[in-house]
């Protein structure tokens, strides 16, 4: 049965061309085996007649004769022997980007900007571009905490980022407007709203208000 079978190393090449190249490794004489692992390749090389005498693809069977043979064959093959590392080569490990970020709520690119201006030379514009970065810094700060961030907090933490370069006031961030309408309550469109798909304003059980008259009876 076929699990009780060792296993195909290369299935493309069938069952009975990994017996030939076991057969290999049992020929003492060197020419002999050298002589008929290349009527081995010739065989492998049938499964693709087309390309058969490129030198590409003879480099390729001679790479395969080897991998079917677990790399412990010892032939002449007209190609530099190949090694299990070439086929299985160890990645290169990959160093992280990434740098410990101090404050998370405003992003690795805001601190880098505030560097960036620290070394501008002291000046109106350098101020009003740092005070436009406290009001983005609040902005930012209350979509991450939920809360509303002091004006001190943020000026601190600018004058931190900058190592003491910059130094804003508080009044300055006084009139800062924090834009709060993408977490305010969802409108209620339910039963008891003003939209309900069966247009009445008002609660109830969804149909319309009926009207009843008193019959004349007599």
């Amino acid at each position: 049965m076929n699990r009780d079978r060792t296993r195909l190393l290369l299935s493309e090449y069938g069952r009975n061309v990994q017996t030939m190249v076991a057969y290999l490794k049992t020929i003492e004489d060197r020419e002999l085996r050298n002589r008929q692992a290349e009527v081995v390749v010739a065989v492998m090389g049938n499964v693709n007649p087309a390309q058969k005498d490129s030198e590409g693809f003879q480099h390729m069977l001679w790479d395969h004769l080897f991998m079917i043979a677990d790399f412990d064959l010892d032939v002449d093959a007209p190609f530099p022997k190949p090694t299990p590392e070439m086929f299985a080569p160890r990645p290169q490990r990959v160093a992280y980007s990434q740098s410990y970020i101090a404050q998370k709520q405003y992003g690795a690119n805001v601190r880098r900007m505030i560097q960036a201006l620290a070394k501008e030379p002291a000046s109106e514009a350098r101020e009003a571009a740092a005070t436009g970065m406290a009001k983005y810094m609040k902005q930012k700060s209350f979509e991450y905490n939920k809360e509303f961030p002091s004006n001190e907090g943020v000026i601190g933490d600018i004058r931190e980022m900058s190592n003491g370069a910059i130094s804003l006031e508080a009044a300055a961030l006084d009139n800062t407007r924090i834009d709060t309408s993408g977490n305010g309550p969802r409108p209620n469109n339910g039963r008891g709203g003003k939209n309900n798909r069966n247009g009445n304003n008002g609660g109830g059980n969804g149909h319309g208000q009926r009207k009843y008259v008193k019959r004349n009876t007599k």
